[in-house]
């Protein structure tokens, strides 16, 4: 993934998680840039629409899925991977959020994440 053309956002309110998370991809070669909150993801400028979003559910005042419902009325068709700790997500309601992208249930190890987000970077490439 050059990261010209392709990159990851990381929106995550646990600095801990948000650094271990970028590294994982950074180490892979992965370009990525991390936001503590959905509020910091939609205020940035962007350049371009990230190939993938690594999103937490649980993110304070503007839930992961309350952002994923702002960029789908503002015409985004970022890929999202949703990340969660919480036990009261239904595993049918990521699975729903998350259609085809997919979604990982916290702890989870870095293997895990990076095949997720390459299998999604690779399918949205065939887009």
């Amino acid at each position: 993934m050059a990261p010209n053309d392709r990159w990851v956002a990381i929106v995550d309110d646990d600095p801990s998680v948000r650094s271990a998370l970028g590294r994982v991809l950074r180490t892979a070669g992965i370009a990525v840039e991390t936001y503590a909150s959905a509020h910091e993801y939609l205020s940035a400028t962007l350049e371009r629409e990230p190939t993938c979003l690594v999103l937490d559910v649980h993110l304070g005042s503007m839930s992961g899925f309350d952002l994923q419902d702002r960029l789908i009325a503002s015409g985004s068709r970022v890929s999202i991977v949703f990340i969660t700790a919480h036990d009261e997500v239904s595993s049918a309601e990521l699975e729903r959020r998350a259609g085809p992208d997919g979604y990982l249930r916290k702890p989870f190890d870095g293997d895990q994440l990076l095949a997720l987000v390459r299998r999604v970077v690779h399918a949205r490439s065939l887009r």
